[in-house]
């Protein structure tokens, strides 16, 4: 039995909105997204056979960056070829989600920090700029111009429903499609808000009778929300493109560290990480290592052999240039 790496289009379609011209688009999104993409960033090459991406960062900035002959790969224990590596002077695809539903003391100062910091990235990164309320929309397309993007930013309302677990697995499938059809590197990065409270759905698990003291919803409230964690984290684990998430408040209660932990989880499953403000003021600088840790990755793309496992264990080797993290864990999907 094989698997492949890239899933099927879903059979229903997935609408999207175009927040500024009140239009609605179907699953072509991703298609427009993907030939903006390819006007303004150069096409990949396509060696045969199956490509796992693997993103990866070095210890140090290592000058010059790591190229394929510097690395060694090895699949389930089987020395692989490496195909391609992209690093921090190539071309990357950056979608930036905003799911911001809750407090203006905190959503403000971070938009703006945001705004500021994409208006600095340099030209090798396309960003493009989504809302997650009320389902995926798209706010910018990328480009080369800083201008709509940071403008996008700064201009959104906040409010609505938190919406992060009902569109992290649309955002990292179109970084996927992305990925898998061009030479650049790509990431997502998540700013968000949500409060496991604030979601459509409740993941409260209240307590359903008071008078019986082995209600079990007394003893385990954050099981719903684990339920649904695991739901979204096993499909995180079959994408390619590393998710980064900046949640603007750290919170102590068992239900929101429960939360904040299946966060955390969704994020390093892909490769990426999740970082919680305790406070206003660490907001700034969470988006700024954010944003640094993104542009700093590489993307390794490694030949897998015709018949792969449903989980394929990766190993890089660097022969002792530098130190090197990566991801070393994919789930595939079923041919």
């Amino acid at each position: 039995m094989t698997y492949k790496l890239w899933g099927r289009p879903p059979r229903r379609p997935v609408w999207f909105g175009n927040a500024r011209a009140g239009r609605q688009a179907g699953p072509a999104i991703s298609i427009l997204l993907l030939l903006a993409l390819c006007c303004s960033l150069p096409a990949a090459t396509s060696p045969a056979g199956q490509i796992l991406k693997v993103p990866a960062w070095t210890d140090a900035n290592q000058d010059p960056p790591l190229s394929a002959k510097d690395l060694g790969a090895t699949v389930d224990g089987t020395a692989s070829r490496v195909v391609d590596v992209k690093g921090p002077a190539d071309n990357l695809m950056l979608i930036v989600v905003l799911d911001l539903a809750g407090d203006l003391s905190l959503a403000e100062p971070a938009k703006e920090a945001l705004a500021s910091e994409i208006e600095k990235l340099p030209p090798r990164m396309a960003v493009a700029v989504m809302r997650a309320q009320d389902g995926l929309k798209v706010l910018v397309d990328p480009g080369a111009d800083r201008t709509p993007a940071a403008a996008a930013v700064r201009d959104l309302p906040v409010s609505g429903k938190a919406g992060l677990l009902d569109t992290v697995a649309t955002a990292t499938r179109l970084a996927d499609s992305i990925l898998a059809k061009s030479g650049v590197r790509v990431a997502v990065l998540y700013l968000t808000d949500s409060d496991v409270e604030n979601y459509r759905e409740d993941f409260t698990n209240p307590v359903i009778n008071s008078s019986d003291t082995h209600d079990l919803s007394r003893r385990f409230p954050e099981a719903l929300i684990q339920a649904k964690i695991s739901k979204v984290a096993a499909v995180m684990a079959e994408r390619q493109a590393p998710l980064f998430v900046v949640h603007l408040r750290y919170r102590s209660d068992r239900l929101g560290e429960s939360y904040q932990n299946g966060l955390k989880q969704l994020a390093e499953v892909t490769g990426g990480s999740a970082v919680f403000c305790r406070s206003s003021e660490e907001i700034s600088g969470a988006i700024q290592r954010a944003l640094a840790l993104i542009a700093s990755s590489y993307s390794v793309a490694v030949a897998l052999p015709e018949r792969s496992p449903k989980i394929v264990q990766v190993q890089l080797d660097t022969g002792g240039k530098c130190s090197l993290t990566y991801r070393t864990r994919f789930v595939m999907k079923e041919r």
